[in-house]
């Protein structure tokens, strides 16, 4: 049993840094609060979830570009996602990458300690095996039982004083189309038809992008509603407003997931791929019936079975919202 079993507990300050990315915020903010829920005062530092501190209550947001060395001087431990690594040598910073640590990174010539003890294994990956089945979710609670011997059997917080769900979130559906890396993204006419479907069986279909996008994606689905947020809070307060998201794999169907709601995931990849929403037991993967190589490219996208999505939701004709 390591040594760090006992030494995190009230009044132990801890900061966390997570990587900007969307589907590694909402990991981060599941850890922060595990340890919040140890008795841990945490503190994480993040531009984006600086404009929804009103529904974090109990922990302490700082938005801007995190300062480790300032975070570590405050605090007892700091976990840090590997992107904003310092070279200065701070004992008390624990770095966490995806999948790997940089080759020139030595966690061995890194000690961490906490309160004068090691923590053994405080510099890691977060997904130790991508062929185990797990989701980054169960890994984060592995790291944080294992690493940190927190107890996963106490609730934590989740969101807290959201706004009331209007009377149709039940049949409002958000479809996040994009992501930054083309080779993951459905296409705009399997997204299209598949609005379609879900708007014949009375759901009201909505697409969400980034602003950059919001022209493109008016153009890509006409007739649709097109949203796009300047802030994490406009996301979130939006998605109060639905039931369903669906997405490829991106940090929309995450959020989803961590807000409680049901996600269906647009992959090529296996349905038990790490990177797939995982707060919650209604999580989805559609990924395709068959796929081949033709011209060194990998042809899956008319091969998504959207039958799956629709079959699986409640058709809405004829009822009341």
């Amino acid at each position: 049993m390591s040594e760090s079993k006992t030494l995190i507990g009230p009044g132990v300050k801890i900061g966390l840094i997570p990587c900007p990315a969307l589907g590694d915020t909402t990991l981060f903010l599941h850890l922060a609060w595990r340890l919040q829920a140890a008795g841990a005062q945490v503190c994480l530092a993040s531009a984006s979830l600086a404009s929804i501190r009103e529904y974090l209550p109990a922990l302490e947001v700082v938005g801007g570009t995190p300062d480790v060395v300032a975070l570590a001087a405050c605090n007892d431990l700091v976990i840090c996602a590997i992107d904003w690594q310092v070279e200065v040598p701070l004992s008390n910073v624990a770095y966490l990458a995806g999948k790997k640590l940089p080759r020139s990174f030595k966690p061995e010539q890194q000690l961490v300690s906490l309160d004068g003890r090691e923590i053994a294994g405080a510099h890691n990956v977060i997904c130790r095996d991508p062929k185990a089945g797990k989701t980054m979710v169960q890994w984060i609670d592995l790291y944080a039982e294992e690493i940190l011997g927190l107890d996963l059997t106490l609730p934590v917080a989740g969101l807290q004083a959201m706004p009331a769900r209007p009377a149709d979130a039940e049949r409002r559906i958000a479809i996040f189309p994009t992501t930054p890396h083309f080779g993951k993204n459905f296409s705009p006419s399997g997204f299209r038809r598949l609005a379609r479907l879900l708007a014949a069986r009375g759901w009201r279909v909505e697409f969400v992008g980034i602003p950059p996008e919001r022209q493109m994606l008016g153009a890509q689905y006409p007739g649709c509603s097109v949203h796009a947020f300047n802030d994490l809070k406009g996301l979130v307060d939006f998605l109060r407003t639905c039931s369903v998201v669906i997405s490829n794999d991106s940090g929309g169907g995450h959020l989803g997931s961590l807000m409680g709601l049901r996600t269906f995931t647009i992959t090529r990849r296996r349905t038990d791929f790490t990177w797939r929403p995982g707060f919650n037991d209604f999580n989805c993967v559609i990924n395709p019936v068959l796929s081949f190589k033709w011209l060194g490219e990998t042809v899956w996208r008319p091969f998504i079975p959207l039958r799956r999505i629709v079959q699986a939701l409640p058709n809405w004709n004829g009822r009341q919202a």
